[in-house]
């Protein structure tokens, strides 16, 4: 009988509650306003500054290429068409990667072009002078992004590279994927 009796107190208080049309029921309270939520804020993952690592780029790669911190290399291949493609990775996230880039390629004489970015993957394709670049980041974890540099210079004669073909009766384009 006690544990039915705040069950029974629960029903009538929630029966009180209800109000009448007609003008002979007595007023009740007002009920208390819900206040609003606050609002849900998603917070973007902070990661810990990696160590400042020195290290090179491979060849041919410009040493005043900015390096982002926090890199691990990987593998790197040369192709005949003169494309150099370097493999290595960030103990940052793929925004942090981003705005490193955003930020430090302009400031070094790279003009970036238009890329692409989504959640988890982004491209950053760059060019200074006759060498053409892209930097695409996949992001692994909140702290761990895995990147490819591919870099190559315009060909001596004139028919292009791997970054960017040259077509018959079409401008060269400072963006690595041609002119529309």
């Amino acid at each position: 009988m006690k544990t039915l009796l705040p069950v029974v107190a629960a029903v009538l208080a929630l029966a009180g509650c209800t109000s009448s049309s007609t003008p002979e029921a007595a007023p009740t309270s007002a009920a208390p306003s819900p206040t609003a939520a606050p609002p849900m804020v998603s917070r973007l993952p902070t990661c810990t500054p990696a160590p400042a690592v020195a290290y090179t780029w491979p060849k041919p790669v410009p040493a005043d290429l900015p390096k982002l911190p926090g890199v691990t290399l990987g593998q790197t291949k040369q192709t005949a068409d003169g494309l150099t493609v370097v493999r290595f990775s960030t103990a940052t996230s793929l925004r942090e990667g981003v705005l490193f880039i955003v930020k430090r390629l302009p400031a070094a004489g790279y003009v970036l072009g238009r890329g692409d970015a989504e959640a988890t993957e982004a491209d950053a394709p760059f060019n200074k002078g006759d060498l053409r670049g892209v930097l695409r980041g996949i992001s692994r974890e909140a702290c761990s992004t895995e990147w490819l540099l591919a870099v190559t210079r315009r060909s001596q004669n004139g028919t292009g590279n791997p970054l960017l073909p040259m077509r018959p009766g079409v401008s060269p384009s400072p963006l690595p994927f041609g002119n529309g």
